[in-house]
């Protein structure tokens, strides 16, 4: 909770809040006490005598719906108790003779009734209740989420894929799917129509009614670039005499700015390298109509009729490549309009509805006179139900959520018997990339006027001084702000923070530090855990939270923080079938019957207790094992199945392996009880599983910052704070309007089309101000110690791009008197913290079963040669490397799809190699039945050994049966060696463990690895 349960509810009067006030919003600051003042509004309305029945208080997380309620039983519980506690909550609550004995009994038996929960599933009620008004007349309306959505998502994509085959049409479905999402099929194709339908279903639904792709923002057809672009090119070369020019070199650089202009191939993406001068051009077009004025190394001017066909030229490139962006938005709109009719017809006519399902029908009263009709019955009989309305965490409602419940809070607003109360924080609107419009706080201001009283709350009763001494220093330098970010939407205003008196007090003070560390991610790793045991985490009870920005480097981090020995939990949950070795062979073992060709899912059973309980049950036939364990299945259902199995090694296991098992049946259990789940979809279920759990005191929480907010924790560690430039241009792919929705063209051409520049420069203000609510939701999470984690600037790092690390450095200087960049208060502050006691289960034995052998892990890289062969890898080499295999991770079949290369100087290189005949070869699919994988992992036991690894590139062809016949292992090489046997000798161990990893996956396959060496541009046959 953000406020202790202890703490003085005095302290809300010296800030004047007025409680009682009708309809209230708050603009409640980081640590505030938000929680404190939902709970005070809710006891304030019981005790004044209203139902508790009849309040409605939402929030978006169970956690904080649970945090409110917890929160209104306990304070009426201890005040009903103490009468000194009583006497400070009447204050609090301004209500002076109130009975909290008799205002508990009426909260506790209404409680069945109390609708504190989350908005979802105050939607979801209200669809269960009116069901039939709302138009689900295909079954009983039932919520699918988590692993029963995406299986349900699987199975319909399955069904189309399998249908258009059987119909003749799947190369014109499958033509329709690589135009609408550019050749991005790195995973497989369902995979990718997967992750596809899941981006785009929601902008579908919400804006059904704009124009996707109109025509008229290009004013030109694809085919106008090849039908016109010679001609307008030898207008232009007609002129290239005529010029005054200042540098003897520049005709033959305008002469080559024009060429590469015309090689320009459409929906290719760069504008060939874009040298200075086309650069110059570029700009120019942009601007003024008239001569060109041009600069390579002087200015100089080129006008009359073969300027302005120059120009013409490149603002024809623009519109067509515009053209095709809109071609590909419309594409879009096919894929998905069968998609969500499929589901339509499929699932929510049999009254199966997920989340954005329900949200939909409740904000279908908008699109025509029936369901407004309709709505107004519905909301005609829940005025009689509810009269008072809290709202949560406002800045994180998203436009579907306010349309929902805009008419119930429309109708409360206009009686004088009913409230609205609306708590948040503009500062903390991090969700915009799911749909929360930190904008709804100004139009709820605007519509309801004087009848909306407003408060605010800065003071802080989670953060020690320290600790605000650098959020003030940071988020409240106008001056930085502005310099780094500009503008932004909305405005960033900023209110100081102040520590709530308690938290100044001598023994409650902490430090704040900045610490500037060289190297890159994992030397910051490990002063990150260098770090947490200076500070006493899992030895001291205090909590810990490591906070990052993506999923990616928040399962690096944990896991090289659980190699460091520290207890580590991940974003408050456990994976029951990825983080023990019980829940591994039970995953595997549902894997193996979703799919008993899956070679490396049997081993694993094989090489667990579990396949000797398997052996001795049903005999050596796998066969006959895998229809037994199916029938009994199908007989008691997969939760009854595992239970047999297990059965006999239960005892055998620790009893952390034994609640993992648990947590794996009860899932299963909840599977079965929804009726006719096959194999896969149990494979699925528990690959998916995740169970909600406190960290220990002593323990360590790694999370995303996204999935900190509402959390605090005594010390908060930064390790990655991001040095990319806000925003990032290439991340603008959806332009968004009131009238009509496009991808976007490349940047270049984009900026000459003015819609795509007012779209970008909407999208750039919100991107810049949700990242600067990223990092003030980031550092506002520390209670006593918050440490940020640097990387040492290089020296030719440009200081005044716009960036989180740059801001940071920018704001608070260097203000230590140690050796620390940034050092604010006492750093002995651990020594007052009591020792943590040893949890119940530390000494438990993790293992399966004692005399069990622990394979040892290996990576095929670790394979190389070392010692004479071994290179020292700089800093700058080590990173085009990995640029290099993130361009490759772009390129599918290059037959089929023009790749879309960074332009950088990886991006060239590979573009470059792309167009050598020998390599090209390699990225060819020329009509066959291949397979594309990139960044495969794999997993294998090998020589008794489990082997990890990633293959770059994977090709699997088959034959007309579909089995594969021939497996390709490709593996990009940057090393600077000087001899091609050099390379071959240093990775070809490398190379021998991936062909014996796809060997056993695929027995009656030839395996060819392949180097493909950048240096030596050719590819080497390794076997």
């Amino acid at each position: 909770m953000d406020i202790t349960e202890n703490a003085s509810p005095t302290a809300v009067l010296e800030k004047q809040l007025n409680i009682g006030e009708p309809n209230l919003l708050i603009l409640a600051s980081a640590g505030s006490g938000k929680t404190f003042q939902l709970a005070n509004r809710i006891i304030h309305l019981v005790v004044r005598g209203e139902d508790p029945a009849r309040i409605v208080a939402l929030t978006f997380t169970r956690k904080a719906a649970g945090e409110f309620s917890d929160s209104v039983l306990i304070k009426l519980a201890k005040a009903a108790k103490d009468a000194g506690k009583a006497d400070e909550l009447r204050r609090a609550i301004q209500q002076p003779n109130a009975d909290f004995s008799e205002s508990l009994e009426r909260v506790v038996q209404a409680l069945p009734n109390m609708m504190l929960g989350t908005m979802d599933g105050f939607f979801s009620k209200m669809v269960r209740g009116f069901q039939y008004e709302f138009g689900v007349t295909g079954g009983k309306f039932d919520l699918l989420e988590g692993p029963r959505a995406a299986a349900a998502t699987n199975e319909i994509l399955t069904n189309i894929l399998s249908e258009a085959i059987d119909d003749g049409g799947a190369d014109e479905f499958l033509y329709a799917f690589r135009r609408a999402s550019m050749g991005k099929e790195h995973q497989g194709v369902i995979e990718s129509l997967r992750k596809f339908v899941r981006i785009w279903q929601g902008i579908f639904r919400n804006t059904r009614q704009s124009n996707w792709g109109p025509a008229y923002l290009a004013g030109v057809d694809i085919a106008d670039w090849e039908a016109r672009k010679f001609g307008l090119m030898a207008q232009v070369m007609l002129g290239l005499d005529g010029i005054t020019y200042t540098e003897k070199r520049q005709r033959d650089a305008l002469e080559e700015a024009i060429n590469t202009i015309a090689q320009h191939t459409i929906g290719s993406g760069s504008l060939g390298e874009a040298k200075s001068l086309l650069q110059t051009i570029l700009s120019e077009v942009d601007g003024p109509i008239g001569p060109l004025e041009l600069k390579y190394y002087k200015e100089f001017v080129f006008g009359g009729p073969s300027g302005d066909a120059l120009r013409e030229m490149i603002l024809l490139a623009a519109r067509c490549e515009m053209a095709a962006a809109l071609q590909r938005t419309r594409a879009v709109w096919e894929i998905i309009s069968i998609y969500d009719e499929r589901c339509e017809s499929e699932l929510r006519s049999r009254g199966l509805l997920g989340f954005d399902d329900i949200k939909h029908l409740m904000g279908r009263w908008r699109d025509n006179e029936e369901d407004r009709l309709t709505r107004e019955a519905i909301d005609f009989r829940l005025d009689a139900r509810y009269d008072h309305w809290l709202l949560d965490e406002f800045q994180d409602t998203s436009r579907s959520d306010w349309t929902g419940l805009s008419p119930l809070v429309d109708e409360a607003f206009s009686s004088d018997e009913r409230t609205v109360f609306i708590v948040g924080d503009r500062k903390q609107a991090i969700y915009g990339w799911r749909g929360g419009d930190v904008r709804l706080f100004d139009e709820v201001i605007e519509n309801y006027g004087d009848g909306l009283a407003r408060e605010e709350m800065a003071d802080s009763w989670r953060s020690c001084p320290e600790v605000l001494e650098l959020v003030n220093s940071v988020c409240g330098d106008p001056v930085a702000v502005g310099q780094f970010f500009g503008e932004t939407a909305p405005k960033w205003e900023w209110k100081q923070h102040t520590s709530a008196r308690r938290l100044a007090e001598p023994d409650r003070r902490g430090e704040a530090r900045v610490e500037i560390i060289e190297g890159k991610i994992d030397e910051r790793l490990e002063r990150l855990g260098e770090l947490l045991n200076e500070l006493g985490v899992g030895e001291k009870n205090h909590t810990c939270g490591v906070l990052l920005r993506t999923n990616a480097t928040m399962r690096k981090v944990a896991d090289h923080l659980r190699e460091k020995g520290f207890d580590v939990i991940e974003e408050g949950a456990r994976q029951p079938s990825r983080d023990n070795p019980v829940g591994v062979a039970l995953a595997h073992l549902l894997k193996w019957l979703a799919d008993p060709s899956d070679a490396f899912a049997k081993k694993v059973i094989e090489m667990s207790p579990i396949g000797q309980v398997l052996t001795a049950k049903f005999g050596e036939a796998w066969q006959q094992t895998w229809e037994r364990l199916l029938e009994t299945a199908a007989t008691i259902g997969f939760a009854g199945m595992v239970e047999v199995v297990i059965r006999e090694v239960w005892m055998d296991w620790s009893d952390f392996g034994r609640r993992r098992a648990g947590d794996i049946m009860a899932a299963l259990a909840k599977l079965d009880a929804q009726g006719g789940a096959t194999a896969q979809q149990a494979a699925d279920w528990i690959a998916n599983l995740e169970v909600s759990q406190s960290p220990g005191r002593a323990a360590v929480q790694v999370m995303t910052i996204h999935k900190s907010k509402g959390l605090g924790f005594d010390i908060v560690v930064l390790p990655d704070v991001p040095d990319e430039e806000i925003p990032q241009a290439q991340k603008f792919e959806v332009a968004e309007h009131a009238e009509w929705i496009s991808q976007t063209p490349p940047k270049w051409a984009r900026e000459l089309i003015p819609e795509m520049v007012q779209a970008e420069s909407r999208w750039a203000m919100t991107q810049r101000y949700e990242a600067i609510c990223m990092l003030y939701v980031a550092i506002t999470r520390a209670k006593r110690g918050l440490y940020i984690l640097l990387e040492a600037p290089s020296k030719t790092k440009n200081t005044d791009k716009p960036t989180l690390s740059n801001w940071l450095l920018a704001s608070i200087g260097s203000k230590s008197q140690t050796d620390y960049f940034y050092q604010m208060g006492r750093p002995d502050w651990v020594d007052l913290v009591e020792q943590a006691k040893s949890p119940d289960f530390a000494s438990s034995d993790l293992g399966l079963t004692q005399g069990m052998c622990r394979r040892e892990r290996k990576t095929p890289s670790g394979l190389k040669k070392s010692a004479a062969t071994a290179v020292i890898h700089s800093g700058s080499g080590m990173k085009f490397g990995s640029e290099v295999h993130a361009a490759f991770e772009q390129v599918g079949w290059v037959d089929e799809v023009t790749p879309t290369l960074p332009r950088n100087d990886a991006g060239r290189l590979v573009g470059e190699l792309l167009e050598t005949p020998s390599l090209r070869e390699l990225f060819l699919r020329n009509g066959k039945a291949v397979e594309l994988f990139c960044e495969q992992p794999i997993d294998a036991i090998v020589d008794n050994a489990w082997l990890s690894g990633v293959i770059d590139r994977l090709h699997l062809h088959r034959d007309g049966a579909g089995l594969v016949r021939r497996v390709e292992v490709i593996d990009y090489k940057t090393d600077g060696v000087e001899r091609i046997e050099a390379l071959v000798e240093r990775y070809s161990q490398q190379m021998l463990a991936y062909q014996q990893v796809m060997q056993i996956a695929y027995p009656d396959a030839e395996v060819a690895c392949i180097l493909l060496s950048t240096r030596f541009r050719q590819s080497i046959l390794v076997n």
